[in-house]
C-alpha cells in the first residue's frame, strides 16, 4: 500500500507544471510628450499572425479598457471603427504597408500617419504588434522544459507630424516544469496579457 502511495505522488508530480516566466520590458518617451496635449486616441487592431480573431479583440478591449481607467479625460476610437474609417479613404492598403516597414526598420513614414490621423480625427495612434512567437513542445517525456515565447511592441504616434512619441518592447518567455508527462508548452494567451501588463504600467497616458 505505502509502494502504491509513493507511485501514485511520484506521477502526480509529472503532470504538474513549474511554470517560470520572463518577462523583459525596454521603454522609450519622448520628453515631449506631455506637450501634444493628447485628448483623442485612436487604437489600431493589433497586428499578429500567431492568435485567432476573438484572441486579438479581447488583447485590443483590454487595452483600451485599461487605458480608461487610467484616465478619463481621453476619447478613445476603437479599432473597429478605426478600420472603418480609414476604408472609406483607402488608407487601410498604405497603413498596412507603413505597418511592414516601421516593422522592418524601426522608422515611422511620418506621412502615412498623418493621412490617417487626419482621416480619424485623432490626436495619436496606438498600435500593437505580436511577433517572434516560439511554441516549443519536447513531447511526452522529454527531459527537456517546454517553452513559449513572444515579442510584442506598442507604439504611441502623434498624428499631426507623425512623430514616435511613445514605445514599449517586451520579450516574454515561459517554461514548463522539466517534469511533465505531455510537456506541451505553456499558453500564448496566457504569456501575452501577463506581458500586457507589463506594457501597461509604461503607458504615459494619465
Amino acid at each position: 500500500m505505502k509502494r502504491l502511495s509513493l507511485l501514485f505522488l511520484f506521477l502526480s508530480s509529472l503532470l504538474l507544471y513549474s511554470c517560470g516566466s520572463s518577462i523583459d520590458v525596454q521603454n522609450y518617451q519622448d520628453p515631449v510628450f506631455s506637450e501634444y496635449n493628447i485628448k483623442k486616441i485612436a487604437v489600431l487592431p493589433i497586428r499578429n499572425t500567431y492568435i485567432n480573431i476573438n484572441d486579438a479583440n479581447k488583447i485590443n478591449r483590454y487595452f483600451m479598457t485599461q487605458i480608461a481607467r487610467k484616465s478619463s479625460k481621453y476619447e478613445i476610437l476603437g479599432p473597429e471603427d478605426a478600420i472603418d474609417i480609414i476604408s472609406k479613404d483607402s488608407l487601410v492598403e498604405p497603413y498596412y504597408n507603413y505597418l511592414v516597414t516601421y516593422h522592418t526598420t524601426g522608422i515611422p513614414n511620418r506621412d502615412i500617419i498623418k493621412k490617417v490621423g487626419k482621416s480619424l480625427q485623432v490626436d495619436a495612434i496606438v498600435q500593437g504588434m505580436i511577433f517572434n512567437v516560439k511554441k516549443d513542445d519536447e513531447g511526452v517525456w522529454s527531459d527537456k522544459r517546454s517553452e513559449t515565447a513572444c515579442d510584442i511592441r506598442y507604439s504611441i504616434v502623434a498624428s499631426k507630424d507623425g512623430k514616435l512619441l511613445w514605445e514599449s518592447s517586451v520579450e516574454a518567455k515561459d517554461k514548463s516544469s522539466v517534469l511533465s508527462i505531455t510537456n506541451n508548452p505553456p499558453a500564448l494567451m496566457d504569456l501575452i496579457m501577463e506581458a500586457m501588463d507589463e506594457i501597461l504600467t509604461t503607458v504615459p497616458l494619465k
